[in-house]
């Protein structure tokens, strides 16, 4: 009996271990390049982590991350010198712009995104985490805040010719003479209100240079406008800095078709721009020539050249021209530099966003010159015009704060939509965030009212009447010249 029970045991267990074999057989062989193993993911991208562990934003999991190490990475996101809240003229004005400053939201998305995505997931988020995820939003989207001094520099270029405006540079001369400098880089490709910004100064040069008196001067000079944004081309691009219209009066076919010879490709030159300006002017001294130029940029130096050197070599030649530095559509970098370019030539710095206000700039040269025509017309040495309120509006500086600021709201809200819809934060996050948002945005309309209210009080006062206000309100912010 027990030789019978065993030969059973043993054909049971021959017959369990032939069904194990078999079931092995069946399987498929495991792929010895792991990157296959989900068809879904392509060779040298990481598989995904499974649900137990999900990512945050940065790529990296929650469980690699420890709080202080979030806030480390929301700081560095941060400019530095950004308060929380900025409540006062002198916080808004000495914050940093951030990143996109300039940048219109709407046309730039696919840039942004990427950038949001590098903010750390944050459940359940404490008032510390919130103020510091605001400030590196700040980082990303603070605009640029026009500095008291633009007004004494608008009251000046308003008020040109007034005895009383000890600056030589804004006396009238025997002669008038306008150089532009253009932004020819790639970037000038690029659209605004539906055509390029290549094509929207074009227009506004030919509008401006028509719009002078005939006894005027005007010159062109273009730069990188040859050779293309590779690095293969950067020595090309960098050393194309062309006069394409010598100073001469107006000629409209000439200057059409100087226009029309060159598009935007390469890199950006500014600083060798000026050197090569200041060889135009040379034979143009400032004691007999009112001279100035209008630097026209939608980006940075990129040529390793020193615009800031450049412009101030320029600004203390005999040539002594008033420089107006316009920013394109220029992002936060890139107002940082133009801002120290027009600083260290003694000019004007502002921020432009399309045709319409690239116009507006130009037109400020069209007064300065029909004013010179005026008074060499009466061969009067006395000024044109002696009160701030018949030539400028000056008001308008509190107008475009009001408009910065709602820009600005603007653009964070956006982000913080966008964050939402992706899951980057919480629904209750983003409350959060758009309340200290729109508590900024409150105080700073608050300051726009307040500037509005003040700068009303200069439009029945003289050019010297005027700065004296200016510069008992605002004396660590501006500079009497």
């Amino acid at each position: 009996m027990r030789l019978v029970k065993g030969i059973i045991a043993v054909i049971l267990l021959l017959s369990l271990l032939t069904a194990c074999s078999q079931e092995a057989d069946n399987q498929p062989e495991t792929p010895q390049n792991t990157e296959s193993q989900n068809p879904s993911v392509p060779p040298g991208t990481e598989t995904p982590p499974t649900q137990s562990q999900p990512p945050d934003q940065t790529g990296e999991t929650n469980a690699q991350l420890t709080r202080e190490e979030k806030v480390k990475a929301l700081e560095a996101m941060a400019q530095e010198g950004m308060p929380l809240k900025r409540e006062t003229t002198e916080d808004f004005v000495n914050s940093p712009p951030g990143r996109f400053s300039g940048v219109s939201y709407d046309n730039n998305r696919e840039e942004v995104l990427p950038e949001l995505k590098k903010f750390p997931s944050v459940e359940n988020p404490d008032e510390e985490m919130i103020n510091q995820y605001y400030l590196a939003l700040l980082g990303l989207f603070a605009q640029s805040y026009p500095d008291p001094q633009q007004i004494m520099d608008e009251l000046k270029m308003a008020s040109f010719g007034n005895p009383d405006i000890d600056d030589p540079r804004f006396k009238f001369k025997e002669s008038y003479n306008v150089e532009i400098i253009l932004d020819a880089s790639g970037s000038m490709a690029a659209k605004s209100n539906g055509k390029t910004r290549m094509d929207a100064a074009k227009e506004a040069i030919q509008a401006f240079a028509e719009s002078l008196p005939k006894q005027a001067n005007v010159a062109l000079r273009v730069y990188g406008h040859k050779g293309s944004g590779k690095e293969s081309d950067k020595a090309l691009s960098c050393s194309s800095s062309e006069l394409v219209y010598g100073m001469q009066p107006y000629n409209k076919e000439k200057l059409q078709q100087s226009l029309n010879q060159f598009q935007p490709t390469g890199y950006t030159p500014i600083g060798y721009s000026l050197q090569e300006a200041k060889k135009d002017l040379s034979k143009l001294p400032g004691d007999k020539n009112t001279n100035m130029i209008f630097l026209v940029s939608d980006g940075i130096e990129t040529c390793d050249g020193d615009p800031v050197e450049a412009a101030k070599q320029l600004a203390q030649s005999e040539i002594t021209p008033i420089i107006n530095v316009i920013g394109f559509g220029v992002d936060g970098p890139g107002q940082q530099q133009l801002k120290e370019v027009a600083k260290a030539a003694g000019g004007r710095y502002v921020l432009i966003q399309d045709q319409k206000e690239l116009q507006e700039e130009f037109n400020r040269g069209k007064e300065i010159a029909n004013k010179w025509k005026e008074w060499k017309a009466n061969a009067s040495h006395q000024a044109v015009s002696t009160r701030s309120s018949r030539s400028i509006d000056i008001s308008h500086f509190a107008l475009k704060w009001s408009r910065i600021a709602k820009r600005e709201n603007h653009d964070l809200t956006s982000a913080i939509m966008t964050m939402d819809a992706n899951n980057i934060i919480s629904d209750e996050f983003a409350d959060h965030l758009r309340k200290l948002n729109d508590e900024q945005l409150e105080i700073a309309q608050k300051k726009a009212d307040e500037l509005e209210q003040f700068l009303d009080t200069l439009n029945e006062k003289s050019y010297k009447e005027a700065v004296d206000a200016i510069n008992q309100k605002f004396a660590q912010h501006t500079k009497t010249n």
